[in-house]
């Protein structure tokens, strides 16, 4: 169900962080149809926006928002620039509760996606500034996110997916037989990869003292303001956990497999942070794992199904450049 949100009940949260809207309008994203409502006010225009739990983590909204609440309140304290900024409501938080929602406001950043190198280039250093800016808190204490064990648990559902492909409907079911066998091929060296004693060791060390991550570093999410500037939006899965999850996510979501793109990216985050061979190998392992057509199984049934059978067209139509781009990350692994 849509959730809707009448006019004077966005003028009664925006009150509480010491706006007075003057007009105000919903915009949709990806999955919701009301995901963020903009108001404009005399001082500007802002974003207010309703906080929805990750079903991935046992915790409930609130103590989530919690989470994510502080996690920026440290970003914000180290002079993190590439987020747009929280406003405190008046009972000095960066979120409030309404009718049983925790909604936060920030600023609404204008602007356009990622076009050229430079914007690339661009995001690289913002996410290396996001995990070396993180990395230098005192240990986070909440609990590391492992989306490596999370996917090993879906990578095992695809592939019994694929033995009841004939119960499929025939779209899927030519999909499975035509990609689903490459797709295992991909995991498998990945996760033999993944077994090497310098990417375990390496990974041992993320868990002991973890970074902040974006978590959703997707085309969507990143914004290049009017006056150059880069931003990234959507903060509302920011976790403590592996960097080289966040820049795998980063190089498949945004850079449409475009090698420029992708090596733009890469060089910006080494400008802050150098790779070793190791961590190399260790992002060019993760890029290589068919997370997409793991997600789609999930979802292959449903009113989400729909979506989901969009994505492996999509994949289907953007495989060869899938190839190239490994293949590249294979080659600059060994650079």
């Amino acid at each position: 169900m849509a959730n809707t949100y009448t006019k004077s009940r966005i003028r009664k949260i925006a009150r509480r962080f010491g706006l007075i809207p003057l007009s105000s309008d919903s915009v949709a994203s990806f999955y919701r149809k009301n995901a963020v409502v903009r108001i404009q006010t005399k001082s500007g225009t802002y974003a207010v926006k309703p906080f929805f739990r990750s079903l991935s983590l046992r915790s409930g909204t609130i103590d989530q928002m919690k989470t994510t609440a502080g996690y920026i309140q440290l970003l914000m304290n180290s002079g993190f620039s590439y987020m747009p900024k929280w406003l405190t409501s008046n009972s000095g938080k960066l979120w409030t509760l309404d009718q049983g929602r925790p909604f936060y406001v920030t600023t609404w950043i204008k602007g356009r996606e990622l076009e050229n190198q430079e914007d690339f280039k661009k995001l690289g250093l913002a996410l290396a500034s996001l995990h070396i800016t993180s990395s230098l808190f005192r240990p986070i204490k909440s609990p590391f996110y492992n989306h490596i064990e999370l996917w090993k648990s879906h990578d095992r559902l695809f592939r019994r997916q694929m033995t009841k492909a004939y119960q499929t409907d025939i779209r899927t079911r030519r999909w499975y037989k035509k990609f689903g066998e490459s797709c295992n091929r991909f995991s498998d060296r990945s996760w033999t990869e993944l077994k090497k004693t310098e990417i375990i060791d390496l990974l041992n060390k993320e868990m002991i003292h973890p970074s902040l991550i974006h978590n959703d570093i997707t085309s969507y999410n990143v914004i290049i303001s009017d006056d150059g500037q880069l931003f990234i939006i959507d903060w509302d899965r920011i976790k403590a956990g592996s960097i080289y999850v966040d820049i795998s996510n980063a190089l498949m979501n945004t850079t449409q497999f475009n090698p420029v793109f992708i090596y733009s990216l890469l060089q910006g985050y080494e400008e802050l942070h150098p790779l070793d061979r190791t961590e190399r190998k260790l992002i060019a392992s993760l890029y290589r794992l068919p997370r997409e057509a793991w997600h789609a199984t999930r979802f292959s049934s449903g009113p989400r199904s729909r979506n989901e059978r969009n994505m492996l067209d999509i994949m289907e139509h953007t495989w060869f450049l899938r190839l190239k781009a490994m293949d590249l990350l294979d080659e600059w692994t060994n650079q």
